[in-house]
């Protein structure tokens, strides 16, 4: 992991979390069905063993996009500062301007052309 957390790009830290995640959340839906399948077969100590992974791998789904929600703020906290709620502005519309911001940066300058 970078030391500097202002260099982390915030889309990239968006889009690992929702493909990391809705990975593990696919896998607990194949878990539940194959627990309920198992259940239904007959083979009740399979569909316990496999609806506690699916349990774990929950649990594990909401401790990753947690610690990415943790990470984006950091980020955003290194790059644009602190943003706590004042009086004059909420947090959400820092968040919202500091990611502003941070697309207009991103856009390249319209060049200019000779007529």
């Amino acid at each position: 992991m970078p030391t500097d957390l202002s260099t982390i790009d915030l889309a990239t830290i968006n889009a690992a979390q929702q493909v990391i995640v809705s990975s593990i959340r696919d896998k607990v839906c194949q878990w539940e069905q194959e627990s309920s399948d198992a259940a239904a077969n007959g083979r009740l100590s399979t569909a316990a063993m496999v609806q506690q992974w699916a349990f774990a791998a929950e649990l594990l789904a909401t401790t990753v996009s947690s610690e990415f929600s943790a990470l984006f703020s950091q980020a955003l906290s290194a790059r644009f500062g602190d943003l706590t709620t004042t009086t004059h502005r909420s947090t959400a519309d820092q968040v919202l301007d500091a990611i502003a911001l941070e697309v207009a940066a991103a856009q390249e300058a319209p060049e200019l052309v000779a007529a």
